[in-house]
């Protein structure tokens, strides 16, 4: 059910947004990885990243950890997004067992070139994560980087013949 729930967000945030889907590169802070950005445009969209992925030949030390949000442009100006969100994070190990929880994103987005589909991304989250032993832990992770939204192709209307 969760599946269809956030597939058909995803379809109904792309049908409508101007500016296509972006992709993050996040190679600095606590936590580097890669994003999605569902649209660049709109007030509301989802964020899903891979936060960290650490493979060993140990498993004991190999973890995955994924996060998907839901944001809130909060402050939503031509050159600056501020935006607040909660999201689901996951940290996925190969030995131990998986936890589960959740983050808050709270972060800003910069278009400060001539090309407005490329922009610099900051951004702290604090989370907590849970197994089913109740082994947790909790922090604040950040991430700075680069973020790049594809333009939509227009639709051409039909001329009536």
């Amino acid at each position: 059910m969760k599946f269809y729930l956030i597939l058909s967000f995803f379809a109904v945030g792309f049908a409508f947004a101007q500016v296509g889907p972006g992709i993050g590169i996040y190679p600095t802070g606590t936590e580097t990885g890669f994003g999605f950005r569902l649209n660049k445009e709109k007030r509301v969209t989802l964020d899903a990243r891979i936060v960290k992925a650490n493979f060993a030949r140990h498993p004991a030390t190999s973890s995955f950890l994924t996060e998907l949000s839901g944001i809130c442009r909060i402050v939503h100006l031509e050159k600056v997004r501020f935006h607040l969100g909660v999201g689901f994070r996951t940290e996925w190990n190969l030995s131990a067992t998986h936890k589960y929880g959740v983050v808050i994103p709270l972060g800003a987005e910069a278009f400060p070139f001539p090309f407005q589909n490329a922009g610099l991304f900051f951004e702290a989250a604090p989370y907590y994560v849970t197994d089913q032993k109740s082994n947790w832990n909790g922090g604040i992770r950040t991430v700075a980087g680069f973020v790049f939204y594809f333009l939509k192709k227009p639709v051409a209307a039909k001329s009536p013949t």
